[in-house]
């Protein structure tokens, strides 16, 4: 590895792994009775108010603030709006890897947006991919389709974030403060719509003495971990090779699945661990054989 990746390479590998932990101080906002709609939306609108006033001063100085970037935003910032809420309103571990199942959804939009080829590594992807998705929502021998919100929320995340970074990719140059705001913008956005959703899980409103009470720790959740882990993702996934950025990320995954399976009491059998491995292979295949290079249509 060059020596110019090795920092932002750890910044990715920490950035990742926060992401996966990420469950823990959602379930935590969650066990002091704020509602599952409400908890996520909080890590949504607490960021984005925080980087509000930069903005303003980016905005009068002249400067662009990401607000243009709404349509890429949108899909980016919604991924994890509806990423965090499945944490929420399914098992930990059913909500990551439906998520993950995203490297065959990026796979699909290479070929079809990218105009990239349609290899044997890209089928193999594919495939692992819709094979770990079977497992994990039929693998008791039902239909393979989501059983309630939150393993709709958590496919249709990976769904958006496949999306909204194949945009990213085919974008042009934005700063990294474009990209952070946009994100915590436009996933606010998000958020607010799923928490005003007619569904009981979502709950209802915080009272104004709840809100005062967790917002210590929201501004802490805010300024310690979700600004930095982002800004630590964008920066390194613009210094560090694609392929090696995929690779790094599964540290999410793997920290996530593993974490969620040691400290709940949730299910985790042969299903899960079989719909893990198809998964993150299916993102491994991709990376490791896929390269950035690789000739066009």
């Amino acid at each position: 590895m060059k020596d110019k990746q090795l920092l932002p390479s750890i910044l990715l590998v920490l950035a990742a792994a926060g992401w996966g932990l990420f469950w823990i101080p959602l379930r935590e906002l969650e066990s002091t009775g704020l509602s599952a709609g409400w908890a996520g939306l909080s890590q949504f609108l607490t960021p984005a108010l925080v980087l509000a006033p930069l903005a303003l001063w980016f905005l009068i100085q002249g400067k662009r603030t990401g607000v243009g970037r709404w349509k890429t935003a949108f899909f980016t910032g919604g991924a994890f709006a509806l990423y965090a809420d499945s944490l929420l309103l399914t098992e930990v571990a059913r909500a990551l890897i439906l998520f993950y199942v995203t490297p065959a959804w990026s796979t699909m939009l290479e070929v079809w947006l990218m105009k990239r080829r349609l290899t044997a590594a890209r089928v193999i992807a594919i495939t692992l991919g819709f094979a770990g998705l079977y497992v994990i929502l039929g693998g008791d021998g039902s239909l393979p389709i989501p059983r309630n919100a939150g393993d709709w929320m958590a496919l249709i995340s990976g769904m958006f974030w496949a999306y909204g970074s194949t945009r990213v990719r085919m974008a042009g140059e934005a700063s990294l403060f474009e990209n952070v705001f946009s994100f915590f913008l436009f996933g606010t956005i998000t958020a607010a719509a799923l928490a005003l959703l007619p569904i009981e899980a979502m709950g209802s409103p915080p009272s104004g003495q709840q809100v005062l009470d967790l917002l210590p720790w929201l501004l802490l959740l805010a300024i310690g971990f979700l600004i930095p882990a982002m800004c630590m993702q964008l920066y390194g996934t613009k210094l560090v090779d694609p392929g090696r950025v995929g690779i790094l990320f599964q540290t999410e995954a793997i920290f996530g699945i593993t974490s969620a399976a040691i400290l709940t009491a949730e299910p985790f059998g042969w299903t899960e661990a079989i719909g893990s491995v198809l998964v993150v292979g299916a993102a491994m295949t991709e990376v490791l054989i896929n390269r950035p290079a690789d000739n066009r249509t």
